[in-house]
């Protein structure tokens, strides 16, 4: 009979970080547009991880991994919006003469970040999963715990509402 494998074994934790921590990085960005804090939440979701390997079995440490980080994601989600008003509250108005082109680029872009935060977040999720991390609507599938038809649900839905906010640009 097969040992089983252990999370706190360095070589199966090393592989487990190498192949889930870019995608739960990006799953933790894409839920609260802050770099730095989603790699801290998955820094922290893999120190608990070691912490706990003897008690994690391997089969269930990408789910523990991917709760432990939306946790501490949720934690810090009303300090975050906080920080959000009291940032977009004392931006000042800065006068830049520029071209035609870069305001219509500046009003795209505008339109098409308020056209995806629109999103529901379960869209939101699986749209910036497919089109920036370039992962396939099965790895979406595994890594969001759902059904491959739930996947293309959502992004056909989300395409939808994208078409229909900045199709008029």
């Amino acid at each position: 009979m097969k040992p089983k494998k252990s999370v706190c074994e360095s070589q199966h934790f090393d592989a487990l970080f190498k192949q889930h921590s870019r995608t739960l990085r990006n799953y933790i960005y894409y839920k609260c547009g802050d770099e730095n804090l989603a790699e801290d939440l998955v820094q922290e979701a893999y120190i608990k991880l070691w912490n706990n390997c003897k008690k994690i079995p391997f089969a269930n440490a990408l789910f523990f991994l991917k709760r432990v980080a939306n946790n501490a994601f949720l934690n810090v989600v009303k300090h975050q919006k906080i920080v959000l008003q009291h940032q977009q509250t004392k931006k000042s108005e800065v006068d830049v003469e520029s071209p035609e082109f870069l305001l219509e680029e500046k009003e795209f872009l505008t339109k098409l970040e308020n056209a995806i935060a629109g999103l529901s977040e379960k869209q939101r999720e699986v749209f910036l999963l497919n089109r920036i991390d370039k992962k396939t609507y099965a790895e979406i599938a595994v890594f969001l715990d759902i059904s491959k038809k739930a996947v293309e649900k959502r992004m056909r839905n989300a395409l939808k509402t994208l078409r229909k906010e900045i199709g008029d640009i």
